[in-house]
């Protein structure tokens, strides 16, 4: 599941010499064991242990994790007796991403003397194209957070604007980062040639190594706007002469010389869905599908390492729902709770582990195993009326664009999917979890906001049910500020008019963070909702008829409303 801040994250460029020997290390986890036909919770832990190995990198669309993730994915398919539903006849539907971000070929002077690229400075990649910044003089235009403090329009024009920030013993949690995107888009500073905010010490190498990776994108076309960079204080110092925190607004600085561009620059790995198909027998209905579908993708890792046990220690009692928490200081309170559970952790693992990789083992292995286990038992279960769709989406995390875009391109007839059904973090939900949670917990989005039917049906099989959940509605609210509803691969699906659900056991400490690992995973739980789901697709695969829409339909290009 996307966030509703941006991620700090890195994906990695290999070079061509290490491919070789990168693919052979990673092909080790992915050789696991045969699994059976039956649907269990030893064949999830075999295939999770897999998917989210350190060795897949954090699965970032585009890097060589989730290539190898995908290709894995698609052998399963073939192996459990599915048949290709990719672009031409493959297993795979290629999502043409290209990746926006800083061109590495540009070098910045200032007064003559380089600067360095991704140390002094790193460029925020935007949906824009930045300017011509050669000769451009410096100016200090205020506090960034303190909109009184702004130089006007006029004063702007032309100049390289520098921008301080609060130093961190002013800072409140309100005030923690710099909204950068506020600052390119204000009207007041559109006739600059740059804009410089002097907080990338602040930032971290984290979200510096993530501009200089830059993001996905489909649309490569774009506007001009002014270049917009985070800066070092000690570069801001070399650009301004002086110490930012002592300087009027307009004041006069350095001139700049160079560039730096933000480019646009293809994939050294394809980003791709995986798709297949269980063939239906019923020659009346064969050609409609239910769809199940999981997302493969994770957010990658981070270029610094971090204390695997002090950060879970620390986000059960100040960040208990991962990256959804605000990211706050611990009060007194909280730090002696933080400190009496990692002295806990320290008698099991007496030293560090430095961990980096965010393994997305809940975000989302789980629903890709159960995707893979659902598969295996239906081929070996009785012949289904209908054809059941197994679409495994990319780049969830970027923004729901794998998805999207196999609804926008689907590889079958759009008006043929009777009903989609997406697995996301369907592996946790204990109380430790989430207060509310426990082992009937389950999460349903979107159930019945186009068919009362659907909704029912589903209702219908979780009450068959040996061990049934109790759906919990309360995130599928409208107006519900965590947005879950706009923020699933089930969305991608209702807003052409399918009925769509997502299920998620919920979020947890894990969430986005390097400890979001297949060790933590209840693989009982985790069976349990395979079970159900996989139960719920020959219910509608068996059906006379499919699902009545009793809900309007919306524009599939509107905006999300939740």
């Amino acid at each position: 599941m996307p966030t509703t801040q941006t991620s700090e994250i890195v994906l990695m460029r290999w070079n061509r010499a290490g491919l070789a020997l990168l693919c052979t290390v990673m092909a080790t986890p992915l050789m696991a064991q045969r699994t059976t036909k039956a649907l269990s919770p030893a064949d999830l832990r075999t295939r999770l242990f897999a998917i989210a190995h350190d060795s897949m990198m954090g699965r970032a669309p585009g890097d060589a994790g989730n290539f190898k993730a995908t290709a894995y994915i698609a052998a399963e398919f073939a192996r459990l007796g599915l048949k290709p539903a990719g672009d031409n006849g493959t297993w795979f539907q290629v999502v043409p991403f290209f990746r926006r971000a800083p061109d590495t070929r540009d070098t910045l002077r200032v007064d003559g003397t380089m600067a360095r690229l991704g140390v002094d400075y790193v460029p925020v990649p935007g949906n824009a194209r930045t300017r011509p910044i050669d000769g451009a003089t410096v100016v200090y235009a205020g506090l960034a957070s303190d909109t009184s403090t702004w130089i006007d329009a006029g004063a702007a024009q032309g100049k390289a604007l520098l921008f301080s920030v609060l130093p961190p013993e002013r800072r409140t949690t309100a005030t923690r980062r710099t909204n950068v995107n506020a600052l390119r888009l204000s009207p007041r500073f559109a006739g600059a040639a740059a804009l410089l905010v002097a907080e990338l010490d602040a930032a971290g190498a984290s979200t510096a190594a993530a501009y200089m990776t830059g993001s996905l994108v489909l649309d490569t076309t774009w506007a001009e706007v002014p270049t917009l960079a985070l800066v070092t204080n000690a570069f801001a110092i070399k650009l301004l002469g002086r110490d930012v925190y002592s300087a009027t607004p307009g004041a006069v600085g350095r001139t700049l010389g160079g560039a730096m561009r933000v480019g646009v620059f293809p994939l050294e790995f394809a980003a791709r869905n995986v798709v297949g198909i269980l063939p239906g027998t019923d020659p009346l209905v064969n050609k409609q599908y239910v769809s199940l579908t999981a997302h493969n993708d994770h957010v990658g890792f981070d270029r610094a390492p971090a204390d695997h046990d002090s950060l879970r220690a620390f986000n059960a009692v100040v960040r208990p729902m991962g990256a959804d928490s605000p990211s706050r200081e611990p009060t007194a309170g909280e730090a002696t709770r933080v400190r009496q559970i990692l002295d806990s952790l320290r008698t099991i693992r007496p030293t560090a582990r430095p961990d980096s990789i965010r393994n997305g083992a809940d975000d989302d292995g789980s629903g890709t195993v159960a995707l893979l286990e659902i598969a295996e038992a239906l081929q070996a279960g009785k012949p289904l009326r209908r054809s059941i769709l197994f679409v495994s989406h990319t780049a969830e995390e970027f923004g729901l664009l794998g998805s999207r875009w196999f609804t926008d391109h689907p590889t079958v007839d759009r008006d043929s999917i009777i009903g989609e059904i997406d697995m996301d973090m369907i592996g946790r939900g204990s109380v430790q979890d989430l207060p509310d949670a426990g082992p009937r917990y389950l999460e349903a989005i979107g159930m019945r906001r186009l068919s009362t039917e659907f909704g029912d049906v589903l209702s219908a099989v979780m009450a068959r049910q040996k061990q049934p959940f109790d759906f919990n509605l309360t995130f599928d609210a409208p107006g519900h500020p965590l947005q879950y509803y706009c923020r699933a691969d089930h969305y991608s699906y209702a807003r052409y008019g399918i009925p769509a659900v997502a299920f998620s056991r919920g979020e947890h400490m894990d969430y986005h963070q390097v400890t979001d690992e297949a060790q933590y995973i209840d693989y009982d739980a985790l069976t349990r909702v395979a079970t159900f789901v996989k139960d719920a697709a020959v219910e509608f695969a068996t059906r006379t008829d499919r699902p009545k829409l009793d809900k309007p339909k919306t524009d599939p290009n509107a905006q999300c409303r939740q």
